[in-house]
């Protein structure tokens, strides 16, 4: 079965659906900025100068606005009535890298590696002092020579940023509750509308973010014709010039900062009435309808060293010219297809909500939640991180950034970036499970692009073959330890982040069983990525193999072994060897692989019952950080389970009380996969509705604070995790039903799920446990399916539906 066939399976359930794609609906009864919170025009003119914890500048944006996207264009609509605001983006666009002033291209320590043996003996030492001078050195040595000061450094490595802001005035009166207002967001179809009643007419815009035709498509109704009187105007903080030819408006310059080339451009489709587009934007007079659609695009391109390709005037001109000659209604039917054949694959329903709640818009909901629960606002959470997830990462473009796609500053927290020691890789958990593969596409790509300039990292910090990438990454090829002599290293020094990106190459085969991925695609990453690995690690005095120094994600202190190295380095080698094994590849390569994983340090229970962080007993139990990377076996990884290493995961049990149930919103995310994982369905639920009541904006963006996406596609998949968990097997699947099911979701249903190996899951239970069971292979393979201490096993067909009894 090739690629196209396999992501095109999808079941279809006969078992009803509370939340069904009409009522995935996320509403107001007001404009965005109608909340009494703080909102600038322009927000990105706001003095907020080396952002990284502060509020966001515009709380409207951050808390009420309502995003759509297509994986290449990213749009927040306010929904004013007497001005429509929204805010855009294009995927591409970040400052920093090449052309900037003072790039350092090459800011590897190539002399990085020879300090290595005077670390590591001072560590086997193991008296303070020599510890100590350790850390000193290590910081010394085992950092970027990028800029000391932080600002600079970060101009340098560049920051995603808002392209701008259109503002269309209506010459209507300001949002009265009068006015039977309503906006709204519909998930299953992608499409956003606004209405309301001013002076006897009732009034409509439609917006949606098409993929297919690579457009933001923003139509104003109205049931009364020649009612539409706009004026359009154009804002950005870059520099950019506008002209207006043949009607279409266009804006085009370039970042200042690093030369990026930009384009825009907007046309109008209009019923009646007439258009008017010059320097200063477009006017409207008199139209029964009028359609906007924006196009824009950057002249980067995923190719290191330059990332500099085609102008973007000329695909933008070609682009828009189609959409406009395609016509509205076209367009909209070719996205909502398009979203639809993603979005509508997975149904789910988690139980009933009264009928009053369900009518109450989504703010009114979020406050109510906080005590008591509202299943139907859970079903429409999950949806929506699978919505965003599809408007944030589509193939052809680049990963979902800290912000998915949505930015509105020019200095936004952590530049936005791809931080990749947790929150890059939680953006795609949801992929798999929640049966949106092709959303994954571009996370591959970025990962394969790092392998050349991880390939001189790797060489320059451990003297190893293959490739790696470090803390944070951006669209410029950087995959060094982050600069600063001051900087300690537990923050900036995690050669280990391009494994664990390598494990996502390989989950892309274990979902999908494509050969000619596996074997073109993933095995380029993830054999390069276990060469690091074998080469990084060092043998300590007993013989095990360790990593040696390193540091517990954002957690110190150094270490002869943070558990959470050892954990990734041991599930990249599994991966390595299993994919070497499903293409026929074999040799002293493949052999070096094995004998490395069994040296692997061994887990270690500590004195108070739990999964040691590092090498060392050195837990507090009191410790509440937010990062908990060290039970990275547990979840995403594959290592400790209840079934096959009980006392593991007791362990990790223990580490998962220790660290509390409180959190950023992205660490609660992380934890309800922790509790799914360990078959503890309440404990799991308990983090959804903490996640849900103080992890969550009223528009359900999360909140670390400020908004990182991250947390909504944790969140997500922890829901697909509690419901159903897979395991890859080189003959097959292993899957379990139910694992984690919490007493709050007794009677239920899903769709759709997809699990590891190979198959599509449609269940549905009562009192507990499941009623109907119906799983779909989409190739040849063994499954072995579990609910409870049940379990069963068959040889199925691609294709062939299994129905079994529990």
């Amino acid at each position: 079965m090739n690629k196209l066939c396999f992501y095109a399976i999808a079941a279809v359930s006969s078992w009803g659906s509370s939340a069904g794609a009409s009522e995935l609906l996320m509403w107001f009864d007001r404009p965005a900025e109608a909340y009494g919170v703080k909102s600038p025009l322009q927000s990105w003119t706001v003095e907020n100068p080396k952002r990284t914890h502060k509020p966001n500048p515009d709380q409207a944006w951050e808390k009420y606005c309502l995003p759509l996207g297509n994986g290449f264009i990213g749009a927040m609509i306010y929904g004013d009535v007497s001005r429509e605001r929204i805010q855009f983006n294009e995927h591409s666009l970040w400052s920093g890298g090449p052309g900037s002033e003072g790039f350092i291209a090459d800011q590897n320590h190539h002399d990085a590696h020879k300090h290595l043996p005077e670390i590591r003996a001072l560590l086997l030492k193991g008296d303070k002092a020599s510890i100590k001078k350790a850390q000193d050195l290590s910081t010394e040595h085992l950092r970027g020579l990028g800029h000391d000061d932080r600002d600079i450094a970060d101009k340098n490595f560049g920051r995603y940023q808002t392209f701008g802001e259109l503002l269309i005035e209506t010459g209507h009166p300001a949002f009265d509750p009068a006015m039977d207002y309503r906006r709204q967001l519909d998930l299953s179809t992608g499409v956003h509308t606004v209405s309301y009643t001013h002076d006897g007419t009732r009034f409509e815009r439609t917006a949606f973010c098409s993929n297919p035709d690579r457009a933001l498509v923003f139509r104003f109704g109205a049931d009364q014709p020649a009612k539409q009187d706009l004026s359009l105007s154009f804002f950005t903080p870059h520099s950019i010039h506008t002209s207006a030819e043949d009607g279409i408006f266009i804006a085009a310059g370039k970042v200042e900062n690093n030369g990026l080339q930009l384009d825009a451009r907007i046309g109008v489709l209009h019923e009646g009435g007439s258009v008017t587009a010059s320097t200063k934007g477009i006017q409207v007079k008199g139209a029964d309808t009028a359609t906007f659609i924006l196009v824009a695009g950057t002249d980067y391109a995923q190719s290191y060293p330059h990332y500099r390709g085609k102008h973007p005037a000329g695909p933008n001109a070609a682009r828009l010219g189609k959409a406009m000659s395609t016509g509205f209604d076209q367009l909209r039917k070719r996205h909502i297809k398009d979203h639809t054949d993603l979005h509508g694959r997975v149904s789910l329903d988690l139980g009933t909500t009264a009928e009053k709640t369900l009518k109450l818009p989504l703010d009114e909901r979020m406050k109510l939640n906080k005590s008591q629960a509202d299943h139907d606002l859970e079903e429409l959470y999950f949806q929506f991180g699978r919505y965003l997830l599809i408007g944030s990462s589509r193939p052809g473009g680049l990963p979902a950034n800290l912000q998915g796609i949505w930015c509105n500053e020019t200095i936004p927290a952590w530049n936005s970036d791809y931080h990749l020691n947790i929150n890059l890789q939680m953006n795609y958990w949801p992929s798999g499970p929640c049966n949106l593969l092709e959303c994954q596409e571009p996370l591959v790509d970025y990962i394969d692009s790092m392998r050349k300039p991880g390939a001189i990292t790797a060489r320059a910090y451990n003297d190893a073959a293959g490739w790696t990438a470090h803390l944070s990454g951006n669209l410029w090829g950087y995959t060094v330890p982050h600069p600063g002599k001051n900087r300690p290293r537990y923050w900036a020094y995690f050669p280990l982040g391009g494994p664990w990106l390598s494990t996502h190459a390989f989950e892309q085969y274990a979902f999908g069983l494509d050969q000619n991925y596996l074997k073109n695609r993933t095995w380029p990453i993830l054999s390069g990525s276990a060469d690091f690995v074998a080469d990084f690690l060092f043998e300590l005095p007993s013989g095990e193999l360790s990593s040696t120094p390193s540091w517990s994600p954002e957690h110190g202190p150094i270490s002869l072994g943070a558990t959470a190295d050892i954990a990734m380095a041991r599930e990249t080698l599994k991966n390595a060897i299993a994919a070497a094994e499903s293409i026929g590849e074999s040799g002293p390569r493949v052999e070096r692989w094995k004998t490395t994983l069994g040296k692997l340090v061994k887990y270690r229970v500590g004195k108070h019952g739990q999964l040691q962080e590092w090498y060392e007993d050195i837990d507090n139990p009191n410790d509440k950080h937010r990062h908990i990377n060290h039970l990275f076996g547990l979840y995403p990884g594959s290592q400790i389970s209840p079934v096959h290493t009980p006392e593991l995961a007791d362990a990790a049990k223990t580490t998962l009380i220790q660290r509390g149930d409180g959190a950023t919103g992205w660490s609660m995310g992380w934890k309800i996969n922790f509790w799914a994982r360990i078959h503890d369905g309440d404990h799991a639920y308990l983090m959804v509705r903490n996640l849900l009541k103080e992890g969550t904006n009223p528009n359900l963006l999360d909140v670390h604070p400020p908004f990182q996406i991250d947390g909504n596609f944790g969140g997500c998949a922890g829901i697909a995790e509690m419901l159903m968990q897979s395991h890859y097997r080189d003959d097959g699947g292993e899957i379990d039903l139910l694992p984690a099911l919490p007493t709050d979701w007794p009677d239920g249903s899903f769709s759709g799920l997809r699990a590891r190996g190979g198959f599509i899951v449609d269940l549905s239970w009562k009192d507990g446990a499941p009623d109907q069971v119906s799983i779909t292979a989409t190739h040849d393979g063994k499954l072995v399916i579990r609910s409870g201490k049940d379990s069963q096993q068959k040889q199925l067909k691609a294709g062939e539906t299994w129905q079994p009894a529990f």
